[in-house]
């Protein structure tokens, strides 16, 4: 007897009877998870019969590794499965290694000096099981989204344990609804209830470690930002040194620059110890681009406030005098302040505002 290897159409019968029932089939993950799940299905189901008609058992088996190959092909390694064995259906996890140029050109030191990208992806096919539970299937598409959240913000090791976690939770789903047909209501809403704490566990553990990730993230764009920005400062002063035109209190202006830049950044890494109190905060899921854009950004803001700190004392608005050899200490360290804190630089240039423009 000779059996399609193709997946039957979302209408079709499971078992190939007439009598058998419609259902639905819900899929996440590659379109070519489907072909493998009924693939596997095909041949366990021969296999577990003991017999090899005609070659039957052979030709399933052939097919079924075709297609294992052509799956790992396009979305990478399985490297964790859990197959129905009462059913086409299933849930995997895989692991594709994405190549960066950064890593192409760094050579054997990639891995070492640079984070580990991989794409790691959940796939799931259930439908054909859980057709009686229908608690079941909701928390298994809770799960569907969490990875979506996890693959878009994690990377590395603590993307393989929240993906891996969320794995487990569908796997012992599926795995406890096949063992208990029919699924009694009090049953399933207990099954549900506990897996649904794990799920919020795994939640946890996303929002711990994504928000460690997204101020790495941030500290990154912040560095990539802070060294053209003092290379340029440093370049600038050489040039006008090396050419002879030196404007007056140009050194002090590009110092100014320099320090409220460091301010900015110090200011950061200062307030990134616990941002669950609100000291230091980035949405992670933002996007990892995004973020470090931002971070990019905050020397630059920092070396700004320096300046604009320095031509406000400068100008004697603040009726502050300082001569000698204090100038360089005393403009830099206010500098430092301005990049360091948004309220002191606030309150300066407040008392800027109310000395040029007084009110009545």
């Amino acid at each position: 007897m000779s059996r399609s290897t193709t997946a039957p159409h979302p209408t079709g019968q499971v078992d190939g009877s007439p009598t058998a029932r419609v259902t639905p089939t819900e899929q996440t993950g590659s379109p070519l998870f489907a072909e493998l799940v009924w693939a596997h299905h095909l041949y366990e189901s021969e296999r577990r019969r003991k017999r090899n008609a005609n070659g039957t058992l052979q030709a399933l088996e052939t097919a079924y590794l075709d297609k294992l190959h052509e799956f790992q092909k396009k979305a990478g390694r399985l490297e964790h499965v859990y197959w129905s064995t009462k059913g086409a259906s299933a849930v995997a996890m895989t692991v594709k290694e994405v190549g960066s140029r950064s890593r192409r050109w760094l050579g054997h030191l990639g891995p070492n000096v640079l984070e580990h990208d991989e794409h790691i992806e959940l796939h799931r096919l259930s439908d054909w099981v859980t057709s009686d539970a229908p608690r079941v299937a909701d928390l298994l598409h809770e799960c569907d989204l969490l990875a979506i959240r996890v693959g878009e913000v994690l990377r590395g090791t603590s993307e393989r344990i929240a993906m891996r976690s969320i794995l487990g939770v569908q796997a012992h789903l599926l795995g406890f609804v096949e063992r208990t047909k029919p699924l009694p209501h009090e049953t399933e809403a207990k099954l549900v209830q506990e897996q649904h704490d794990h799920l919020a566990e795994v939640e946890a553990y996303y929002h711990r470690a994504a928000s460690r990730a997204g101020r790495l993230v941030y500290i990154t764009g912040m560095l990539m930002g802070l060294a053209p920005l003092l290379l340029l400062g440093a370049l600038l002063g050489l040039s006008v040194w090396m050419f002879g035109v030196w404007a007056e209190h140009l050194d002090l202006v590009l110092l100014c620059a320099s320090a409220g830049a460091i301010g900015a950044f110090v200011s950061a890494i200062s307030r990134m110890g616990k941002p669950e109190k609100g000291k230091f905060n980035v949405d992670f899921e933002l996007g990892r681009p995004l973020i470090r854009r931002l971070g990019l950004y905050r020397p630059f803001l920092g070396a700004i406030a320096g300046i604009a700190l320095y031509f406000f004392l400068a100008s004697g608005v603040a009726q502050v005098t300082v001569t000698g050899e204090q100038e360089g200490a005393y403009y830099g360290f206010a500098a430092f302040l301005a990049g360091f804190s948004e309220r002191f630089a606030t309150v300066m240039f407040g008392t800027a505002e109310k000395r040029l423009s007084p009110s009545d």
